[in-house]
């Protein structure tokens, strides 16, 4: 009985011992794969850290020195360095040559050679109304826009062309032909057209000097005759105008 029961045993044994030594290849292959797989991922991790610039430094003097900001480095800085650091900082963005400042608030316009005031002049800016047309419902806000322009052309002797507002604004019924519009002499000697914001606004002459300094126009700004001379004879094609 025991050799026959030898004889049956013996292949059970050895399926037993092949099937442990599978399960052993398994295991190596799965710890082998795992370890790859962490390795390629710790590489990976280090060439994204390495490519968008993250690092690890120590929090040290050193470090903080290069790279913190004058105020963190000496603490508050006192009001002599500030004027210095934001005269520097306007340097940057200053105009160079001649330039034209619009304070429509105060009704000045102020031409500018760098830090020199060349002339402070009186000028009408936009009076900020409101008129609808009764009819079609449109309306124009008559203000003075504000911003950083520029003088896209220059005009002697111009003229101009009145629009529909104007006609409204009167009360007078529309011109037959686009000829009748045109009008002389209404913005004086010369006129400064303006670039870089909506189309339309100049810087003109006027027939009403008295009431320069005040807020009167329908958005150009208006200046007398003989600061107007000035600021055409003086104020390029291309230069900058400020209008706050």
């Amino acid at each position: 009985m025991s050799d026959n029961g030898s004889d049956h045993s013996s292949p059970l044994l050895r399926s037993i011992e092949s099937s442990k030594r599978e399960q052993a290849r398994r295991v190596r292959r799965t710890i082998l794969s795992l370890l790859i797989g962490t390795g390629l991922l710790c590489g990976a991790i280090v060439l994204f850290l390495l490519s968008t610039g993250y690092g690890y430094a120590d929090l040290n003097a050193a470090y903080i020195s290069r790279h913190s900001m004058e105020v963190a480095q000496t603490g508050p800085l006192p009001p002599e360095k500030i004027l210095d650091l934001a005269e520097k900082k306007l340097d940057q963005v200053r105009p160079k040559g001649i330039f034209v400042v619009v304070d429509h608030v105060r009704n000045h316009l102020y031409l500018r050679d760098g830090d020199k005031v060349i002339l402070d002049a009186l000028c009408s800016a936009g009076a900020g109304t409101l008129l609808t047309d009764p009819k079609s419902g449109r309306h124009w806000v008559f203000d003075t826009p504000v911003g950083r322009f520029f003088v896209r052309g220059k005009r002697k002797d111009p003229t101009w062309t009145a629009p529909d507002w104007d006609y409204i604004e009167s009360g007078e019924p529309f011109p037959k032909s686009y000829a009748d519009r045109v009008q002389e002499g209404m913005l004086g000697e010369y006129a400064l057209d303006l670039g870089g914001g909506p189309p339309g606004y100049m810087i003109h002459g006027t027939l009403y000097t008295r009431l320069l300094g005040r807020n009167v126009s329908h958005g150009c700004v208006r200046v007398g005759r003989d600061d107007l001379r000035i600021i055409w004879q003086k104020v390029p094609v291309g230069a900058t105008v400020f209008m706050y």
